[in-house]
C-alpha cells in the first residue's frame, strides 16, 4: 500500500469516485482512494441513478447540466461507459405545482438547460401509457435519463488509475492526523499515508470522518426504499417520470423492468446506518405501489421482482457539503448527497478537484460550502420548505 500519497479520498461512492478521478486526470500527483466496503457499496450503489435537471438554483441547475453533458459523453467525460440511457425526464405538474414548476422552468432556461413546456396533449404522446387525471401540463428534458451507478463508479475509478489513482477497496480510513493547522496523514486499516490533502468523500459515515478534525456537521440519515417490476409486455418505452403531487417516480430498467420509488418531499426515516434492514418491508412496498397504479394503471397486475432499502445522508437543507473546511490547511468536505448525490456527483468532483488544485472550476461550487450555515447562507428551493432541491 501507498505511505504517501499528495491526496487521499475516503469513501468510493460517486462523490469520491469523482474527485479522485478529476484529481488524477488534471495531474495532481499521487492520488490515493479508500474504501472500507466495495466501491458504491452504500448509497450510490443503490442509487435510482436519474440523470435530470429540474433545480431551483443556480449551483444545482449548472451542476445537474453539466452532470447531463458528462454522462452523454461518459467515454471522454466519466473514463468509460455509465450505462446513460437518454430516455427523457418528463416532470408532471397539476394546479397545485404548475406555479412551481414555473419557476423551475425559468431558472433552469436561465442556467443553459435545454428543457420544454408541455400540454397535457403532448405528455400523452411522450407517455401514452400514463392516466393524466390533474395532471395540466408537464416539462421534459429530453437529453435527460439514467445511468447505471456502479457501472459509473467503476469506470471513473479503473479509468483514473491510468494517471496514477492509487485504489484500496477493503481498506478503511481510521483516523486524520494533523500538524498545527495542516493535515499530515490518514490512518488506515492498514498503514498511514503521510499527504496534505484530505477529501472526507465518506457518505453517511462522513461525520465521523469530520469529527476526526473537530468538525461537527448537522446531518440525518433516512431509510429509503425503491423496487423493481416486470413491465407488461405492450408497455412501451417510458422516460424517467416524476411527479411531485403524488409524490413517487419511476423508470424503466432495461428493455422489460421497472423500478420505482417515493419522491419528494418524503418523510424523513430515522435510521440507525450501522445496522439497519436493508430489505424493502411490505408496508414501503406498498406506499410505492399505491401512487405507481394510480397513474398507471396497466401496471397493476405486473409482476414484483425486489426491491431493496439505502440511506439519504441528509444536511439542514438537503444539498451536499463541498468544499475547504476554514482553520484546517488540506481538508475538504464532500458528502451529504441529501437523494441528490448521483446526478451531480461527477460535476461537483470535477470542480472540487480544481478548487483542491488552486484553479477556478467550471462551476462555482462556493455556494455548497460547509460553513454556509453559521453564515446564514443555506441553499433555498422553490418547492419551498423540506426535502426538494
Amino acid at each position: 500500500m501507498e505511505t504517501t500519497a499528495d491526496a487521499v479520498v475516503i469513501g468510493g461512492g460517486i462523490l469520491g469516485a469523482s474527485t479522485a478521478h478529476f484529481l488524477a486526470k488534471r495531474g495532481f500527483g499521487k492520488v490515493v482512494l479508500l474504501e472500507k466496503h466495495a466501491l458504491a457499496s452504500a448509497s450510490t450503489g443503490h442509487s435510482a441513478a436519474n440523470v435530470r435537471t429540474y433545480y431551483s438554483n443556480p449551483v444545482t441547475a449548472q451542476l445537474a447540466w453539466r452532470g447531463v453533458q458528462m454522462f452523454e459523453n461518459d467515454r471522454e467525460e466519466l473514463g468509460g461507459d455509465s450505462g446513460f440511457q437518454q430516455v427523457g425526464f418528463l416532470l408532471l405538474l397539476d394546479e397545485s405545482t404548475s406555479a412551481t414548476g414555473d419557476q423551475i422552468l425559468r431558472k433552469e432556461r436561465e442556467n443553459g438547460v435545454e428543457v420544454q413546456d408541455l400540454s397535457a396533449k403532448d405528455i400523452g404522446e411522450i407517455a401514452p401509457q400514463l392516466d393524466l387525471e390533474g395532471v395540466v401540463r408537464a416539462t421534459f428534458e429530453p437529453r435527460s435519463g439514467y445511468a447505471d451507478p456502479v457501472r459509473t463508479t467503476r469506470s471513473l475509478v479503473e479509468r483514473a488509475k491510468d494517471w496514477g489513482l492509487s485504489v484500496y477497496e477493503g481498506v478503511g480510513a481510521t483516523g486524520i492526523r494533523s500538524e498545527g493547522d495542516r493535515i499530515s496523514a490518514v490512518e488506515t486499516d492498514d498503514e498511514l499515508v503521510q499527504t496534505p490533502v484530505v477529501v472526507n468523500a465518506a457518505g453517511p459515515w462522513g461525520r465521523r470522518v469530520g469529527l476526526w478534525v473537530g468538525q461537527n456537521d448537522s446531518i440525518r440519515w433516512s431509510r429509503e426504499s425503491d423496487l423493481v417490476i416486470r413491465l407488461p409486455r405492450e408497455f412501451g418505452r417510458s422516460p424517467v417520470v416524476s411527479d411531485p403531487a403524488l409524490r413517487f417516480y419511476f423508470r424503466p430498467q432495461g428493455d422489460d423492468t421497472m423500478m420505482a420509488g417515493l419522491g419528494f418531499p418524503k418523510e424523513v426515516e430515522p435510521m440507525d446506518i450501522d445496522d439497519y434492514d436493508q430489505e424493502l418491508d411490505s408496508v414501503s412496498r406498498q406506499r410505492i405501489l399505491e401512487p405507481l397504479h394510480r397513474r398507471v394503471p396497466s401496471l397493476r397486475q405486473a409482476k414484483f421482482l425486489h426491491g431493496w432499502a439505502s440511506v439519504y445522508t441528509i444536511t439542514d437543507d438537503w444539498h451536499p457539503l463541498v468544499g475547504p473546511v476554514p482553520g484546517l490547511q488540506g481538508y475538504y468536505d464532500c458528502y451529504g448527497g441529501s437523494g441528490h448525490g448521483f446526478k451531480l456527483g461527477p460535476a461537483i468532483g470535477e470542480s472540487l478537484a480544481d478548487v483542491i488544485a488552486g484553479d477556478t472550476p467550471k462551476i462555482d461550487i462556493r455556494p455548497l460550502r460547509p460553513t454556509r450555515f453559521m453564515e446564514g447562507e443555506p441553499i433555498t428551493s422553490a418547492w419551498g420548505s423540506g426535502n426538494r432541491a
